[in-house]
This record gives C-alpha cells, structure tokens and sequence, in this order.
C-alpha cells in the first residue's frame, strides 16, 4: 500500500459530499471506485477535458494499493494527463454515469 495526494476539484468534491451522505459510503472509497472502474475497464479513453472557471480544490489523501498507483501513472503517461487529471477525470465521468441518481 502507498498514498497519494490528490486536489480534487471544488464542484467534484461538493458532489463526492453528497454522495457520501446519501449512500453511507466514504469519500475516499467512492474515489478509489471510480478510478478503478474508468481504469480496469478501458474506458480511459472516453475521458474527456474538464474545466472549471475556479482553480479551487480540495486536498485529500488516498491510500492506495500500490499495483494501482503504477496502473494511474502508466494510464496518465499515456493519455498525456497529469495523476491527478486522470483521477478528476474519472471521478467527473463516474459521478456523471453511475451516481447521478444522487447529485
């Protein structure tokens, strides 16, 4: 196991929030569930860029297996975006696909 340092984006964070009261789950675990389903199931390639008028984040710490830290870094490299953008990313595309039931 390792950790990693992540600014996860205001709005993300907001709703990662919301989720987390209406499900019961935590914050970080809905985090790691969605890197692991954009990652393990290729859809990497259906991230597309976000933005948000506000650079602010939020800063969170993730422990994590350290066989997926080298898959995030290797997944990053390859489709040109930082660690962090790539999990922004998977979290915005999870969010938008699985839980918007909650948002």
């Amino acid at each position: 196991m390792t950790t990693i340092t992540v600014r996860i984006y205001t709005p993300l964070n907001e709703n990662l929030e919301k989720i987390s009261y209406q499900t019961g789950i935590l914050k970080s675990s809905l985090i790691l569930y969605a890197i692991n389903d954009i990652i393990r199931n290729s859809k990497v390639n259906e991230l597309k860029s976000i933005s948000y008028k506000s650079d602010d984040s939020v800063r969170s710490t993730l422990r994590i297996p350290s066989v997926l830290k080298e898959l995030l870094e290797k997944t990053a490299k390859e489709n040109n975006l930082s660690v962090n953008s790539l999990i922004n990313n998977a979290v915005h595309s999870f969010c938008i696909s699985h839980w918007l039931i909650y948002l």
